[in-house]
């Protein structure tokens, strides 16, 4: 039996506590240290199992039949998606054997070698972002650089033209960011305005999707109209879902390391001066970046039957919570965990999961995030903050949604 805790559990799973204090990492120690399977009921919340040890996550990732992803991956005080009008399945609400049917359609995709053919529109973003900062001035990193980069990317490649981008952004905001005030419909609940955001989505890519079906383009969106599963064409709720999932994995991801990578550097000018003397550490360094901040927090299960985890016994039915973030500081897997070290080797970090979901887009969001940095820091005379950063109201995806910073920047050779 687990040690007792003071802890209620509000500051694990309360958007509203990611948006006031950030990450819980006193908590998670705590946890990890004394109650590392801990059962919590907060207040105006259904009752959850908190999961916050490495190898805990592993054992509950690499287990699939009796953890299930049906019942969603999000943890909320109501399910959301249950009176839609626009159904969505994405695959990371999928179980087997329909999880390995419809991830196979897009895998190919994002291989390696597959984006290899990317390269060059990634790196051309990230020049043309960092040349339009100019030599000198101030911006908000997230607003004009940090959601923009994966953006034009992930819309580049679904086929999405770029005049429609701005409507993109908006719409998926709207969707992630659901329990943040500043992303919500104005005169609408977070229920309203997640559903209002969800048709705009549905009747916005269903235009695509019928002309791909006619006329096939080299992109992505032509993969999901014309995919087939076990013979038949895919439905329009997988579509729509399958789409929907890209900008968790092509955008949300991305946007969250580069916003809290950025912030890290700020909080660690000793780690940015390495790294800039050192452009070989440049994938160690987004490593770093992934394992520290940890953009994707949280990902749901249910209890497929009756299971012992941490020596704690779970019931079928019940539903717990992987805290990714939790994961990645703990003490028994990472010396100094809560360090920055651009260095940092190795590094088993769970940023984008583990086992039958691991994150399909992982090497998308290491391309796009590497790039942008590659560009930058070179380049980057000085920075500084000129203002508090702020975070998302979201237990899934708090990541930095504003931050101001001063700059200079020399001219590209």
């Amino acid at each position: 039996m687990a040690a007792a805790t003071p802890i209620d559990g509000s500051s694990l799973i309360d958007p509203a506590s990611y948006s006031a204090r950030g990450y819980p990492y006193d908590d998670w120690e705590s946890l990890r240290k004394s109650a590392p399977v801990e059962r919590f009921q907060p207040n105006g919340w259904p009752p959850f199992w908190a999961i916050t040890r490495h190898a805990d996550i592993i054992e509950i990732s690499k287990n699939p039949q009796s953890f299930l992803s049906k019942d969603g991956i999000n943890f909320d005080k109501q399910n959301l998606r249950g009176e839609s009008e626009v159904q969505m399945r994405t695959i990371i609400e999928m179980d087997n054997p329909d999880h390995r049917k419809f991830r196979a359609v897009a895998s190919p995709f994002f291989t390696p070698r597959s984006l290899g053919v990317w390269d060059h529109v990634v790196e051309e973003m990230a020049r043309q972002l960092v040349d339009g900062l100019g030599e000198e001035g101030e911006c908000d990193f997230v607003a004009e650089i940090a959601s923009i980069h994966p953006l034009k990317i992930i819309s580049r490649i679904l086929g999405a033209p770029e005049e429609d981008e701005p409507f993109i952004l908006k719409t998926t905001n709207e969707i992630f960011g659901r329990d943040d005030p500043e992303f919500q419909r104005e005169g609408k609940d977070p229920q309203a305005s997640v559903m209002a955001a969800a048709l705009d989505f549905h009747a916005y890519f269903s235009k695509i999707l019928v002309d791909r079906r006619a006329n096939p383009r080299d992109d992505l969106v032509s993969v999901f109209a014309n995919a087939r599963v076990d013979g038949e064409p895919m439905n329009e709720a997988d579509t729509m879902g399958y789409l929907l999932v890209m900008f968790i994995a092509g955008h949300e991801t991305t946007r969250g390391a580069l916003s809290g990578g950025m912030k890290a550097l700020l909080d660690h000018p000793d780690q940015l001066a390495k790294w800039q003397a050192d452009p070989s550490l440049n994938k160690r360094a987004i490593e770093e970046i992934l394992r520290y901040v940890t953009p994707v927090n949280t990902m749901a299960r249910t209890v497929a039957k009756d299971v012992e985890v941490g020596g704690r016994k779970l019931s079928e039915g019940e539903r717990l919570v992987m805290f990714y973030a939790s994961a990645n500081r703990d003490e028994a897997v990472f010396d100094a965990p809560n360090e920055f070290r651009v260095d940092r080797n190795p590094n088993p970090h769970l940023a984008f999961g583990i086992g039958e979901h691991f994150c399909i887009g992982s090497h998308l969001a290491r391309k796009t995030t590497g790039a942008l940095f590659a560009e930058l820091l070179p380049r980057l005379e000085s920075v500084e903050a000129v203002g508090e950063a702020e975070r998302v109201a979201s237990n899934l995806v708090p990541g930095v949604k504003h931050l101001p910073i001063r700059y200079r920047i020399r001219p590209r050779g």
